[in-house]
């Protein structure tokens, strides 16, 4: 019986610490939870009405094409009064088949060659490394060849950028990750770039973005994002003033290149 009291005496000594051990085994557990929960990445949920999915020609079943930014944006179009046209109904849009390139040395043998990347070093100085492709290349080269006046949108890789075909490239051969925008008659191309350059056109094409690896939009899916007409003196209003932009930046990039060049000069005279 002696022995029965000292040991019931040892787990009574023994229980406040065994407590304390607990409540620290659980603090610590609590606080790796809260941790894990504050770095998980935020998943955000909303309900589309079946029908949507249904009168969706593509039968896209992927969350991002049924974005409510992308839905918002289409709704504040369709709210806003404005008679809305299809990109397609505006302009002829177009995509070249891929192609197997084939490299000229200089332009007598190929036509100057340039891809996205390029064209956004064109923003700035300028392309560093002058390519060619040449005559001999097995695909139709009319098909490739831009013409100033153009829009031409990124469809792979990097979706939506725009840019606006100018003197400098004019009759370039441009790659076929490259959608073609050429401005029907009486279509403001200043416009359409201005419009397609905005949150409500950006969010309608980057709504139909798919591929596994490579994010991809097609030529048609473009062709079908809505624009609205505004009145023709907005419309012209609007066009005036981004190709005056367009012009300006035109000039800025002549004149950042003679100062690159003329610094190069000096540093060469050196």
């Amino acid at each position: 019986m002696k022995d029965d009291f000292a040991a019931l005496s040892k787990v009574a000594d023994a229980a406040p610490a065994y407590q304390r051990g607990i409540a620290k085994d659980d603090a610590a557990r609590a606080k790796q939870k809260n941790t894990l929960v504050k770095n998980r990445a935020a998943v955000e949920t909303w309900s589309v009405p079946l029908q949507d999915i249904y009168d969706n020609p593509n039968l896209r079943l992927d969350a991002t094409h049924y974005d409510r930014e992308t839905a918002n944006a289409l709704q504040q179009l369709r709210k806003s009064g404005y008679p809305l046209k299809r990109l397609a109904d505006l302009a002829d849009v177009l995509l070249p088949g891929q192609f197997a390139r084939i490299w000229a040395k200089d332009a007598k043998h190929g036509i100057r060659y340039i891809n996205a990347t390029d064209l956004m070093s064109l923003n700035s100085i300028g392309v560093a490394d002058e390519r060619f492709l040449s005559h001999e290349t097995k695909t139709d080269i009319n098909e490739l060849v831009i013409h100033e006046g153009w829009l031409l949108l990124t469809c792979s890789g990097t979706i939506g950028r725009l840019f606006y075909v100018t003197e400098r490239i004019d009759k370039w051969v441009a790659t076929h990750d490259l959608i073609r925008i050429v401005p029907h008659a009486g279509v403001s191309v200043g416009f359409l770039h201005a419009y397609l350059s905005s949150p409500v056109a950006q969010k309608q094409i980057l709504g139909h973005t798919h591929g596994g690896q490579i994010d991809h939009v097609t030529h048609h899916q473009v062709g079908g994002v809505l624009v609205p007409e505004l009145p023709p003196e907005q419309v012209k209003e609007i066009h005036k003033h981004m190709m005056d932009a367009l012009r300006q930046r035109e000039r800025a990039i002549a004149q950042i290149s003679e100062i690159a060049d003329d610094i190069e000069q000096k540093l060469k005279r050196r």
